[in-house]
Formats: structure tokens, sequence, C-alpha cells
């Protein structure tokens, strides 16, 4: 058996438990920190909502492999390998060894938006103000002003009895392939440990769980139109999925701004494109993005500011 290429999942460094990361989910900005940004989690599925909305394949010996690169691994002989992206910490390769797991994605992330997370009201009021925020003047008037990424996951690998290794050597110096002797030395490598299989081939043993936990997610980018609101609704044209927005308390004239305004909503266009930033903002999923940008970081405190504001104004101000 050979490698295989699943790029477009990201593999975290910590894997968390089924019910933290569901189907459905979204979060705000970063995507690698789900559970550190703001997020809204969704209801786990049952048996049978599972069955209806998403293709579930079951695997063992499951070796998952998170690099910055996607590059040909060896195969290995129990098994696959499965090529991944990084979701952070990229400069270190990241290998997950499951005994046996579960990769699940929605049959339709634009139909399951619709029909299941816009419809429930924590989603809704979450989302509402993460984007009267990124709304405001005090954010829009910012140097570094740009829409808000919201994500939606759309995919996930749960795997059960996991060991966690991590390359010591610079991503971009691992010339080779992941070795089926790097993969049977694992069973004999404690926490802490480390294997060497070489120059540039050292490798630290950091955790090991034997529950079912998510390791690796796929994300869709929603697309959050900014609209004005007429009498007779969006210039007299009913859309599929729209929210109001509050009104803007951060501005000086709050008669203008949020209040007024509302949303369109959907998923970005799966189509391809020539270069990775064309993809990011065109195809609407994750890519090797400056996650530690200054730009990001800047946009990110602005519109947390701007959050909290609305989150502590009186009510009677937003509406």
């Amino acid at each position: 058996m050979g490698a295989s290429d699943d790029s477009s999942f990201f593999l975290y460094g910590v894997g968390e438990r089924p019910e933290a990361l569901t189907l459905g989910s979204l979060v705000l900005e970063k995507y690698w920190q789900p559970m550190i940004a703001r997020h809204y989690t969704h209801d786990i599925l049952s048996d049978n909502d599972l069955r209806k909305n998403a293709y579930a394949t079951n695997l063992t010996n499951v070796v998952l492999h998170g690099t910055s690169r996607i590059t040909p691994s060896v195969g290995v002989e129990a098994g696959d390998i499965v090529n991944l992206n990084l979701a952070y910490n990229k400069d270190r390769d990241r290998i997950v060894v499951a005994e046996k797991g579960t990769r699940i994605i929605l049959k339709d992330p634009e139909e399951f938006l619709m029909e299941n997370v816009l419809n429930n009201p924590l989603a809704q009021q979450k989302l509402k103000l993460w984007l009267s925020a990124a709304q405001s003047a005090y954010v829009l008037n910012f140097k570094f002003a740009r829409r808000p990424k919201v994500w939606l996951m759309t995919g996930l690998y749960l795997l059960e009895g996991t060991k966690t290794v991590v390359s010591r050597s610079d991503s971009a110096k691992i010339s080779a392939g992941i070795s089926s002797a790097l993969i049977g030395a694992l069973s004999g490598i404690p926490i802490g440990g480390s294997v060497s299989l070489g120059v540039d081939s050292s490798w630290d043993m950091t955790m090991e769980v034997s529950d079912p936990h998510v390791w690796a997610a796929q994300y869709r980018l929603l697309d959050a139109r900014f609209i004005k609101m007429g009498k007779s609704g969006v210039d007299g044209v009913k859309l599929p999925a729209t929210l109001g927005l509050y009104r803007d308390v951060m501005s000086v004239n709050t008669a203008r701004g949020g209040g007024g305004q509302s949303i369109e909503l959907g998923l970005k266009e799966e189509e391809k494109r020539e270069t990775k930033a064309e993809t990011e903002a065109d195809l609407g999923t994750p890519m090797d993005d400056d996650q530690d940008s200054m730009e990001l970081e800047e946009y990110e405190k602005r519109l947390e500011q701007a959050i909290k504001v609305f989150e502590k104004a009186p009510k009677h101000f937003l509406q």
C-alpha cells in the first residue's frame, strides 16, 4: 500500500474530544486553534443524522503525516500513510499513528449549513455578534480591515489508540518520505522518548491517547456578503439565507453603520485557482497562510475588542 494525499484536511498537535470538534461547527478566523478562537460547536450528529448527512469511511492501522509540504511517502506494509497539511507549528512534521478510526465528510456542506447550522439559534447569535463587530466603524476604519473569515467544519478524522511523534528537524530538511522503519519503531518508544533513523530523521514521542479523539479537520469558508436592507427586503429580492446585523454601537453616529444592514450567507464556490492566495480567497479553503503575520495579529486584536464592546452593550442600544 502507498501514500495518499488528503491535503484538504489539517492535522492538529493535540486531539480533541468528539463532542468538542463536530461537523457543522464554526470558527472565527483561527481554524488552526478551534478551541481557543471564538467558535460555535454544533451538536454532535446522531447515527441516523450522520448516515443522512455524511460519508463515513472506517479505517484500520491509520498513519497521518502532517507536513508543511505535500510530498510522496514510502508505503507502510500494515496500512497507508495519509499526507495532511499542518494546522499550526508548521516548521515541524508530525505523525499520528492510530489502531483504527473513521474519516467523515459532509455530503453537501452548503445544504447542511442552510438547513442545520443557520437554523440553530446559538449559531445565529454568534454569527450576528461576530459579523456585526466586523462591520463596525471601529473595525472598518482600521488600516488592516478586511472581510472576516468564518470557517465551517466539513470533515474530520476520528481516531482511537493513537501515538504522536514530532520531528526534531525543520520540515524543509526532511528530504525522504516517512519510512515503515519509523512506524514500526513507535511501539517501543515511551512518552518523552525519541527515535533516530539517520541524518535529519529524529522523532520525539509526545503523546499517547487510547480514547476516540478528533485529530484532523477540514474547513470551508463562509461567504458573508454585507448588504443594505431596503423597505421590501434586500433590494426587493428574497435571499436564501440572510441575517440582520446589530446597530453599530461603536459609530459616532449610531443611526448609521450596523443598523439596517444584513448579510447573505453561503459557502465559497469550489473552483480551481492558480495561486494559494487566489485559492483561499476564492475557493474558500484554508491554505498556507501567514498565521503569525502582523496584519493578522492586529486585525484579530481589533476585531476582538469590537466583539467585547458589542457583548457588553445594553440590548436596546443594539436594536
